[in-house]
């Protein structure tokens, strides 16, 4: 990794993240980039930065303030940004990114003055990323949603 920058995505960054793709192996685990980016465009309450080394697009990490969202359903854990979405291309998977992209991801929140970060993820298929988030000190909090396990980081 040279000089990694997130920048928020837009018109002048679409293009790129469009180009990115997981492995065939891991496309039933994530909405595609074209998805992101539509859902994204219509979602007041998330932001979607494109992940770049020097010039090189890498990946897309979604996030949520859940200040901003009327949490009917009790989906966000308060006082913690979700990372709604994560991908890293799949020429660029194993060489740091995804955990540069959750420490990115840990600075943010600190900015915006929540205490830390929550997600979900598929737990029970393949290559799922459980043990990636575990790693990096996320701890499953006992709740499932729409069939994922729930995990929350908390700032130290």
């Amino acid at each position: 990794m040279s000089r990694l920058q997130f920048l928020k995505v837009n018109s002048d960054v679409a293009e790129d993240m469009l180009k990115l793709k997981v492995r065939d192996s891991q496309q039933h685990l994530i909405a595609s980039n074209a998805e992101w980016i539509i859902e994204d465009s219509f979602n007041e309450d998330s932001v979607c930065f494109g992940m770049y080394d020097d010039d090189l697009p890498v990946g897309m990490i979604a996030l949520i303030d859940p200040r901003l969202v009327g949490d009917d359903n009790g989906h966000f854990q308060a006082q913690h940004l979700y990372i709604w979405r994560l991908m890293i291309d799949e020429a660029s998977q194993s060489k740091g990114y995804g955990k540069a992209a959750m420490c990115f991801a840990k600075q943010y929140a600190e900015l915006i003055g929540l205490v830390g970060l929550s997600l979900t993820t598929m737990d029970t298929e393949a290559e799922n990323a459980l043990n990636f988030y575990q790693a990096l000190g996320f701890i499953p909090t006992g709740r499932r949603l729409d069939g994922e396990i729930e995990l929350i980081y908390t700032q130290k």
